[in-house]
């Protein structure tokens, strides 16, 4: 996935504290860089002077979709959060006052009229029906505002804690975490400027010991810092986000968000540093135009791997391949019970790299639900049986290779999914004039408005994922490259998903790449449909080598290259290889070579004529029509 150039950022020179610098605003909140920043980033150290040495700490402009999309992201899950806590705090609140009525009840039964109701020494309201501490708590529920923590772990010029203040309303601290004293300088400047500093608390360390003192509870907060847990930890290194993994997993509160990036892709995205994608992420990539999406999988297989040393299992709510980085927004539970189900969400995967680019998964365990005794359902683990493949490409014969272990499960939750659409929805409606059309062609679709504040609550919530649920078909495809495999022109991806859909398979596009499609149909469905388009094609191609035999003929030209053309076209349709078997079976049979099929000979896709029923049809129409009723039917 490409991001698109933004335009909402602005720079001006502005004077503060005596001194002239250039203030870049991104979204709400806005950073001073002074005019000799350029030179102070593209320079050396050694030619650095000593006052700009603290501004090599420079303003990222790339990673602002980056921003954009964490802000909206922690603002989803702290809306959920807040709905949790404000639901768990009102079943309390009616259990205690439940409980209070009961032991009103008996104590008047027991006492009778001994009981003093209005005494000196009462615990006992008469007039609200609470005891004093359900009242004072009652009141202090009212007028607290629930703690939402956030760790920026390596904040540079803090501009992420700065967005995360300024434009998270329910945020009450956010800790900005650096190792450079220059980055911590620059940080506290924006902050003054800002007028952040009621939350925003810089610290200067390294981010790893930060976060394993974080799991010290019995601090207190004598200094006025925030001590313990975070409910959201962001990590955006410079690099691979690996070496950070094990203490944010427990750094961050039971439920909460991990917000990682990992900006190495030319390690989990390439066949180049296989030893050290394994060191850092704990499995081999993938080879092929779903390099991403492995890499994706290898990223949230190192944080399942790093979590459930701990009793804790993670659930991916949204996972993007943008450019050349990688962002992950996962959940942390404590669940031992889950952990146990990380084994069968893992897999290996032996993909035709070199081949036609199919590909098939092996899972490392398998999960069976089952049903005990009395009819309550429960998991049985065991051992998958093994290899399900062959060493070679069931589609086209050429060697596969192993990609893996990594993650099996699904990369999102829909219901987040749908919270962040609908949040895009409600500001797309802010900012629009009134009478825009895109505002009113959206405004239908945006998230039900109601009075009823309940089930404004129930929106926000969301939802758990079934942590057993093991994706049957993972990964992406590119239509050019299978069209290539087919040496034929590239079938449009409405006509591809039109086939698919017409087949009873549900198929959708994938944000990583361009003309990129993603489907729970078999690779046997999906060569069908492209050896279908094939003969379709081949058609205008037949006339093409109708019209150049012609045109050779009547003009004398040498027909030796004409010549090769038929051939090439009688060997790839399969007839050739039929000729050559009936001259064969013709000689005595000590004249006979051992058969060998053409797919180990060459590597070429094998073609199944006459062995296949279904009815391809490359129904664009239907794509179209299933788009607007799912407009409809949001």
């Amino acid at each position: 996935m490409e991001a698109e150039p933004v335009s909402s950022i602005s720079s001006q020179l502005v004077q503060y504290d005596g001194k002239e610098y250039h203030a870049v605003k991104e979204g709400n909140a806005c950073i001073l860089n002074p005019p000799s920043q350029a030179a102070a980033s593209t320079g050396t150290r050694r030619d650095l002077k000593a006052e700009d040495e603290a501004q090599s700490v420079f303003y990222n402009p790339i990673q602002q979709f980056n921003r954009d999309l964490s802000v909206l992201a922690i603002k989803a899950y702290g809306e959920h959060v807040l709905a949790s806590k404000k639901r768990r705090a009102e079943r309390r609140q009616r259990r205690g006052a439940a409980d209070g009525q009961l032991k009103g009840k008996k104590r008047k039964r027991v006492d009778g009229d001994e009981e003093e109701p209005n005494g000196k020494g009462s615990n006992f309201d008469n007039q609200t029906g609470r005891s004093d501490h359900q009242a004072s708590e009652s009141h202090t529920g009212e007028n607290t505002t629930p703690s939402f923590t956030i760790l920026d772990a390596l904040s540079a010029t803090g501009l992420r804690a700065l967005r995360y203040a300024s434009e998270i309303q329910f945020a009450t601290c956010i800790v900005a975490n650096d190792l450079s004293p220059s980055a911590i300088k620059s940080m506290k400047l924006n902050i003054e400027y800002n007028r952040l500093g009621k939350l925003i608390q810089p610290n200067t360390g390294d981010a790893r010991t930060y976060m394993y003192n974080a799991l010290n509870t019995a601090n207190t907060q004598t200094s006025g810092l925030h001590t313990g847990k975070f409910d959201v930890i962001d990590l955006d290194p410079y690099g691979t986000a690996a070496p950070f993994m094990d203490s944010a997993v427990q750094a961050v509160k039971d439920g909460g968000l991990l917000c990682v990036t990992c900006t190495d892709a030319g390690v989990w995205a390439s066949n180049g540093y296989p030893e050290k994608s394994y060191a850092l992420y704990g499995g081999v990539p993938t080879k092929g135009t779903h390099s991403h999406e492995g890499g994706l999988r290898l990223i949230i297989h190192a944080l399942a791997t790093s979590a459930a040393k701990y009793g804790l299992a993670i659930e991916p709510l949204l996972s993007l391949s943008i450019d050349f980085y990688a962002r992950v927004f996962v959940r942390v539970h404590r669940s031992p019970a889950e952990v146990k189900l990380v084994s069968g969400n893992t897999m290996v995967v032996y993909n035709c790299d070199s081949g036609c680019g199919a590909w098939s998964t092996q899972p490392l365990t398998q999960t069976k639900p089952r049903l005990d005794k009395k009819g309550n359902p429960f998991y049985h683990y065991g051992f998958a049986q093994g290899p399900m493949a062959n060493t070679t490409c069931a589609h086209c014969g050429m060697k596969t290779h192993i990609g893996g272990p990594m993650w099996a499960g699904p990369l999102h939750n829909p219901h987040f999914i749908r919270r962040i659409e609908g949040m895009l929805t409600t500001a797309l409606e802010e900012d629009l004039i009134p009478n825009d059309p895109i505002r009113s062609a959206n405004s239908e679709h945006a998230l039900p408005k109601t009075k009823d504040a309940e089930l404004n609550e129930d929106l926000a919530i969301i939802p758990r994922m079934d942590p057993a649920l093991r994706e049957p078909y993972p990964f992406y495809f590119s239509l050019s490259a299978l069209s290539k495999v087919l040496h034929t022109s590239t079938i449009s991806s409405d006509a591809f998903r039109g086939a698919v859909r017409h087949l009873g398979y549900q198929c959708t596009r994938s944000h990583t790449k361009p003309n990129s499609i993603r489907t729970d149909a078999p690779w046997d469905v999906i060569w069908e449909i492209m050896r279908e388009w094939k003969l379709k094609e081949g058609e205008k191609n037949l006339n093409l080598l109708k019209q150049e035999i012609v045109s050779a003929a009547e003009n004398g030209k040498d027909i030796s290259d004409v010549v090769t053309k038929v051939e090439a076209a009688l060997y790839r349709s399969g007839f050739w290889q039929a000729l050559n078997q009936r001259e064969s079976d013709s000689r005595p049979a000590s004249m006979q070579k051992e058969p060998q099929t053409s797919n180990q000979a060459h590597g070429t896709l094998t073609i199944k004529s006459n062995t296949s029923t279904l009815e391809v049809v490359f129904d664009e129409a239907l794509v179209e029509r299933l788009g607007a009723s799912k407009a409809e039917n949001p």
